[in-house]
């Protein structure tokens, strides 16, 4: 009889792992009680959908680095699979979010409870560290993680009179640290690189980088940031090993007449979740 594999990257079963390599990924998350809350973040994303990746890329009791955390969907996550997590986050407002989350907020049956409601409910544990994740990675050692999981602020050269009401392209600070306040795409693409040779340290070997980023349309033309970002992660060292094309249902936003009936501008409606490994 033939030995059976060890699975050494997750718990899953072969049909979930089978499942999991399909390039086009649409959920129907809905938003939960904590979204009114955590929404004041303008590009927040389902701890369900965190929860799914970090479950693929790691096993129970495993760690995960997250260094933009924002209001902590990695980290709640992290807490609704068994895994442990860190993030960081420059705001202090989303870092404040997260916390108000932890003190009313505990995980029972796999999903957030107020504290009152339930006396079974864990506490969400995986902590946030806040400050400049160019300066807080410096501190993890080599070699640490068992993935890093991520969505960072792309929204480099805003334009608020077209993105008046999509706040992820329309979300602003005063912090020069803040990579969605880059000056231009290059100048992004530059701090994703530096942030990518600080991952590549700290990422046990044969572990993945998991970075979900959109594509932009910027001056009459689509820029494929998502295939940008990938190039400079394999520039560091990072294996490009795919992505998954993702759309959440629940909260797409309507599609916009763009240039109709003039010319071809799309309605942008995915993100790139890109996966890359340190071999």
């Amino acid at each position: 009889m033939a030995s059976r594999r060890v699975n050494r990257l997750n718990n899953l079963t072969g049909s979930q792992w089978l499942y999991f390599t399909n390039t086009i990924y649409i959920t129907n998350f809905p938003p939960d009680e904590t979204h009114k809350l955590r929404q004041k973040h303008g590009a927040i994303k389902p701890p369900q959908l965190m929860a799914q990746l970090i479950e693929f890329f790691t096993k129970k009791g495993q760690i995960v680095l997250d260094p933009f955390a924002g209001v902590g969907s990695t980290l709640i996550g992290a807490s609704l699979t068994g895994r442990r997590a860190i993030g960081f986050e420059l705001n202090p407002e989303w870092v404040d979010i997260y916390r108000t989350l932890q003190a009313n907020y505990v995980v029972d049956n796999n999903k957030l409870v107020l504290k009152h409601k339930t006396s079974d409910g864990a506490p969400l544990c995986n902590e946030m560290f806040s400050g400049d994740c160019l300066e807080l990675i410096t501190g993890l050692e080599d070699e640490s993680m068992h993935a890093v999981i991520t969505d960072p602020p792309y929204g480099c050269q805003h334009n608020t009179g077209t993105f008046q009401e999509e706040t992820n392209f329309n979300m602003f600070s005063d912090m020069a640290a803040d990579f969605g306040n880059a000056a231009s795409f290059a100048d992004f693409l530059e701090k994703m690189e530096q942030l990518g040779k600080e991952v590549l340290r700290v990422l046990k070997p044969e572990k993945y980088f998991v970075i979900i980023v959109g594509d932009r349309y910027r001056d009459g033309e689509y820029v494929p940031l998502g295939y940008l970002v990938a190039e400079r992660m394999r520039k560091v060292g990072f294996s490009f090993k795919g992505l998954r094309i993702w759309c959440n249902k629940a909260t797409q936003r309507p599609l916009k007449p763009y240039a109709i009936p003039i010319s071809f501008v799309p309605n942008i409606t995915h993100q790139n979740i890109l996966i890359l490994k340190k071999d």
